[in-house]
């Protein structure tokens, strides 16, 4: 066969609009046909080719096809299938020192307030519960809870802080 048909504007065009007919991806119409041309070239150079316009539509086809399968198993496998769960390594770490700092905090507490802290956010008792059972005012209560939340919340921004660099008292350089 002639590679003149590779060079024609009509066979080009005629092949983009069976294609555009055929494939439900327009943006992809133009790479199906070079994809088609390029597989039709390679065939014309092994063997003769009887009917080059009936069989580069059924390149087409076939090029069409592979594609939309491709796609469909792309879907099937979605993005997230493998993205991994489990926390980060850094993550970790920075749970671990909440959590080493959380512990230490409440051991840090009076005994009342650590108990009052307990029993309303692990245990989740009430605040009227928990001043029945503690035989505390329920102001108490509150006044524990609000406290152990400051101190908490101070060691977390803590954390959160960059760590200072040399001498915490001073420079050795002060004046």
């Amino acid at each position: 066969m002639s590679e003149g048909i590779f060079q024609s504007a009509d066979v080009r065009r005629r092949l983009l609009a069976y294609i555009s007919r055929r494939d439900r991806n327009p943006a992809s119409c133009e790479d199906v046909l070079q994809e088609t041309l390029l597989r039709l070239l390679e065939q014309t150079r092994k063997k003769t080719i009887d009917d080059p316009m009936a069989y580069a539509f059924r390149i087409a086809d076939t090029v069409i096809f592979a594609r939309a399968r491709q796609r469909r198993r792309e879907t099937e496998l979605g993005d997230l299938d493998f993205e991994c769960n489990a926390p980060r390594g850094d993550q970790v770490l920075e749970y671990k020192q909440r959590m080493a700092l959380f512990r230490d905090g409440l051991l840090a507490m009076t005994p009342v307030r650590r108990a009052v802290f307990v029993k309303r956010h692990l245990e989740g008792k009430s605040r009227g519960q928990i001043a029945e059972e503690m035989n505390l005012s329920l102001e108490g209560v509150k006044k524990h809870l609000l406290r152990a939340m400051v101190e908490l919340t101070s060691l977390n921004d803590a954390l959160d802080s960059p760590v200072p660099r040399g001498n915490a008292k001073g420079s050795d350089h002060e004046h």
